[in-house]
């Protein structure tokens, strides 16, 4: 089998990861490293038997790139890619704008190249499980909370609340038909606080809270579906459903409540990061569908940009 030959744009926080694992992957050749800052490109690229670059017009003929720069840069970097034949994989957000996201997935139906959003919590194990467990959602609440990191420049909408988008309008099956959201600023000169809550077409209501304004780290979903409730947890990657509760008070007064509780196995030795992109690289091969493609990621960014802008008043 012919190796693929891959780049990766930008060595930040997220790219450095993707250099990590592609420079493993046996059907990869990882043949260059981009950054405006070529001596961290090099720090990044020569471990793993790739060349730094300092643009990525500079680089030599690849199969695929994945473009981990900072947002406001995703659509001009992954047009040029698209432009020459070269299939993507852009961190999420796909882009900055709807706009922009429709004009990188149509440029990649024209090329006939795969453009993919990297949201990698779908492959978080706690998540597949509660994918492959749900099928009728009554409420689900996602809850994704930070502390405040100067590094970021997004609003917490696109930085955090994004990823629970995307899997609220996975797991309900479509878009939603209304949206209602709050948000404020606390340390910065964007949403820093955000809280949005979608109806679906089906009935289902989805509640969501992004904050980096928490002195904790929190990323959980719960779900009701008639006759149980799904707790999902993506740091420990673990899920626990609940079924048959009663509850009771009890002659002190206090309300006792018992249930009976499923502990689902899970698969955790699999890095979602490199779930993700063997999933990318497979489809760059045309053996299975990319998880997220580009009309996936579009529509992602187009409910993200109408929750900013309501949330910002």
């Amino acid at each position: 089998m012919r190796k693929l030959r891959g780049a990766v744009v930008g060595a930040g926080n997220m790219g450095r990861h993707h250099v990590r694992i592609l420079g493993h992957m046996k059907d990869v050749d990882l043949v260059g490293v981009v950054d405006t800052d070529v001596a961290h490109a090099a720090s990044c690229a020569t471990p793993v038997g790739a060349k730094p670059f300092a643009d990525a017009a500079e680089l030599p003929d690849v199969d695929f790139a994945v473009v981990a720069v900072p947002t406001p840069a995703h659509f001009a970097v992954a047009r040029t890619l698209i432009e020459r034949g070269v299939s993507v994989l852009v961190e999420k957000p796909l882009a900055s704008t709807p706009a922009e996201a429709r004009r990188l997935a149509e440029a990649g139906k024209r090329r006939g190249v795969i453009v993919a959003a990297g949201h990698v919590e779908r492959f978080n194990p706690a998540v597949r499980a509660v994918v492959s467990l749900v099928t009728e959602p009554l409420l689900m609440q996602f809850e994704r909370l930070s502390p405040y990191t100067p590094r970021i420049r997004e609003s917490i909408v696109f930085d955090l609340m994004v990823h629970d988008l995307d899997l609220a309008c996975l797991l309900a099956g479509s878009y939603p038909d209304r949206v209602e959201t709050v948000g404020t600023k606390v340390f910065s000169d964007t949403l820093d606080i955000a809280s949005a809550v979608l109806s679906f077409p089906s009935g289902c209501v989805a509640s969501l809270q992004a904050s980096r304004a928490t002195q904790d780290k929190v990323r959980r979903i719960a779900i009701s579906e008639r006759g149980r409730f799904l707790l999902a947890d993506s740091i420990r990657q673990d899920v626990s459903i609940k079924q048959e509760t009663t509850g009771t008070y009890e002659e002190d007064g206090v309300y006792r409540q018992s249930s009976v509780v499923e502990l689902p196995y899970l698969d955790r030795r699999a890095e979602p990061l490199a779930l993700e992109l063997a999933n990318f690289v497979a489809a760059v091969r045309g053996e299975e569908p990319v998880a997220v493609d580009a009309e996936a990621g579009a529509r992602t960014v187009e409910l993200a940009s109408r929750v900013e802008e309501m949330a910002a008043g």
